[in-house]
């Protein structure tokens, strides 16, 4: 059966590691007669292209599935991970990659959004909350716009009193920049709310700059 190799970012904080793993140990799990390999862009081992290189030497068809374990597009999605199974390909002859789209506005993901937005605002309803969603940021067009068009989905099915899109790097605005637009536009019950799949330096990144 084709292999399954999941490429995620990747971190050196220990916490975000085991949180990664964790989740794919469980895909793992649902999925008993599939092997599962995990793979990173940076930061962790193994490469990607060592992932894909081991599933399809030992794939009885030469062939796997690449599923891109991030919340957006941006240049690993677009480049980086295409470029490391190429290289697996490259390795084995004969062999063939699928590549899966990345996990995208799931509308599952944008439930556990707003859950997690409720369980920080407390006792706050939902119409005087003033949320600053907070993105990866990139320096490609169409992934920051794409996380402003999921800010737009996120304001909507929420129902909150606005929403204000910012990046943790790269472009604007930034995080102080979009606490600054939220409270200027009327927010005094503001949350911050990170789109991040697992604890690393992006979270870390977000907590000093909240300090």
């Amino acid at each position: 059966m084709t292999a399954l190799v999941i490429a995620a970012h990747g971190t050196r904080i220990e916490e975000g590691q085991q949180q990664c793993r964790a989740l794919i140990d469980r895909v793992r799990r649902m999925l008993p007669d599939v092997r599962v390999l995990d793979c990173y862009v940076e930061l962790d081992e193994p490469t990607i292209a060592e992932a894909v290189t081991d599933a399809l030497e030992t794939d009885a068809d030469k062939s796997a599935v690449v599923v891109p374990l991030m919340i957006g597009t941006g240049s690993h999605v677009e480049e980086d991970i295409p470029e490391g199974f190429g290289a697996g390909i490259e390795t084995v002859a004969g062999s063939r990659v699928t590549y899966a789209p990345h996990l995208g506005p799931d509308p599952r993901m944008i439930s556990a959004v707003c859950q997690r937005i409720s369980a920080a605002a407390a006792d706050w309803s939902d119409d005087e909350i003033s949320v600053v969603f907070l993105g990866r940021g990139t320096s490609l067009t169409t992934p920051n716009a794409d996380h402003a068009r999921l800010g737009r989905v996120l304001l909507e099915k929420g129902g909150y009193a606005d929403l204000t899109n910012a990046y943790i790097q790269v472009t604007h605005p930034n995080l102080t920049e979009g606490l600054q637009q939220a409270y200027d536009k009327g927010g005094r019950k503001i949350v911050v709310m990170p789109h991040f799949l697992f604890h690393g330096r992006l979270e870390n990144w977000t907590h000093k700059q909240l300090s």
